[in-house]
């Protein structure tokens, strides 16, 4: 009796069907140029719902997040340390700021961040506005996915990385 008393929640704990949350990041894009001597400041905002750890996705018109799927941080302190990482590391700039003034004062608002999912497939929309010294872009990306958050995640990840390459290209 007591051997079954032991083996029991065992077996109750191996039959659980509790899920387990999974953390996802961005990836940087890393690029050497030439050295130009300026120095840039970079901000980044956006609206209250990229300032959560959620991944949402968009059906018709219901937005939801993924219950058990999220960002490792807020996905704009995500882009903000991809984004700054990338300016870093692209030898452009002397120096790169977060919210000080410098040569360069880029502010960037990230507009669109979703996982838009329609009968035939799904893909994600990354939509972010630039700001530089009074000039602006929008820079625009949809990327093709599967209905899954992994999926969601990779080509984010990929939206970012090409978003950093055509600022920097910008810039």
């Amino acid at each position: 009796m007591k051997k079954l008393l032991l083996i029991l929640p065992l077996i109750f704990i191996g039959c659980s069907n509790k899920r387990v949350v999974t953390n996802y990041t961005l990836t940087s894009y890393k690029t050497k140029t030439q050295n130009i001597q300026k120095t840039l400041s970079l901000e980044v905002s956006s609206s209250a719902v990229l300032q959560t750890k959620k991944i949402y996705w968009r059906k018709n018109y219901e937005k939801n997040p993924y219950l058990y799927s999220q960002w490792i941080d807020d996905f704009e302190n995500l882009v903000k340390k991809s984004v700054y990482n990338a300016l870093f590391d692209s030898g452009k700039f002397k120096s790169v700021y977060l919210n000080k003034k410098a040569d360069i004062n880029l502010k960037l608002f990230i507009t669109n961040a979703t996982h838009v999912i329609e009968k035939n497939g799904s893909f994600i929309i990354l939509d972010i506005k630039a700001y530089a010294n009074g000039a602006s872009k929008d820079f625009y990306y949809k990327i093709p996915c599967e209905k899954n958050a992994k999926s969601a995640v990779e080509a984010f990840n990929s939206a970012v990385v090409r978003f950093e390459k055509d600022l920097i290209e910008w810039l």
